[in-house]
């Protein structure tokens, strides 16, 4: 990664696509935890900084590192789509005892192939095989390389899929050429499968419309503490500057809230419009 500024040689250029567009800046990441139990004030109890272009997934080890470390392990660790895949769901299982939850990435090829999506076929681990929803069984699959990661590959015989009538909602190709399907070793595939299965329905929106308020979090520290703004260089005193600004806002969070039993002086802040939204999901 090369030196973007003389300003600050540890900073780097990084943009993100949003759903308003895209952002580049120069600097770094701010990933922030916080408690979101509805009982009580909710917290930021970890900051993890890191290089700009690092992506978030990366920085999850680091996190979860930094939970067990301070003593915050989480019961169940809530985060977005840009932290989560099979591969850290079982990690973070295996190597730290953390559930991970949240949305799994979707088949990014099912709109091409709008017929049958991979959970409908059938895996037989024992044989190495692959059974369409008609029926037809492929050769044992092969191992192969994926983004770097272990996969299988499944190629089915052609002349069954071009024989077959469902052929163009399958393969979403026109030149007769047999599904080819990817899978991931047992135990991701598992995990992909059931997570991809259980996002859809209302229990699961329910369970994670507890995370609305993150997006509350991210913007107060941003647009009422100066987030965005780097006081310092490197990223070390960098790091700093987000604890003090996570500190900042969890004592305006604290001395805002009342323990039970006492009336406040004024009206209770209400729900943004954004939480509003997540809660009624399921309705």
């Amino acid at each position: 990664m090369e030196i973007v500024t003389p300003h600050d040689p540890e900073a780097r250029y990084s943009q993100k696509i949003t759903a308003t567009g895209q952002r580049d800046w120069i600097g770094y990441r701010d990933h922030q935890s916080e408690t979101c139990d509805e009982t009580s004030p909710n917290v930021i109890v970890q900051v993890t900084t890191r290089p700009a272009p690092e992506q978030d997934i990366d920085a999850l080890d680091r996190i979860h590192q930094g939970l067990t470390a301070q003593g915050f392990q989480p019961a169940e660790h809530v985060v977005d789509s840009g932290y989560i895949s099979p591969d850290s769901i079982h990690h973070a299982a295996q190597h730290w005892d953390i559930p991970l939850f949240g949305p799994v990435r979707d088949d990014p090829q099912a709109g091409k192939r709008p017929g049958f999506a991979k959970q409908d076929f059938h895996i037989d681990w024992q044989a190495r095989t692959l059974t369409c929803p008609n029926g037809v069984t492929s050769p044992p699959w092969k191992p192969t390389l994926g983004d770097g990661h272990p996969r299988l590959s499944v190629l089915f015989p052609r002349k069954a899929c071009r024989d077959c009538a469902d052929r163009l909602k399958c393969t979403g190709n026109a030149e007769g050429k047999g599904r080819h399907v990817f899978l991931m070793p047992q135990p991701l595939q598992e995990i992909q499968t059931k997570a991809r299965a259980d996002q859809t329905t209302d229990e699961w929106r329910r369970r994670y419309a507890i995370r609305a308020g993150c997006e509350a979090t991210v913007s107060e520290t941003v647009h009422a503490h100066g987030l965005r703004t780097c006081r310092y260089r490197g990223m070390a005193r960098t790091h700093v500057q987000h604890v003090l600004t996570a500190a900042g806002t969890n004592i305006i969070r604290l001395s805002e809230y009342l323990s039970p039993g006492i009336t406040p002086s004024c009206r209770p802040r209400p729900r943004s419009r954004f939480q509003t939204f997540c809660r009624s999901l399921p309705t």
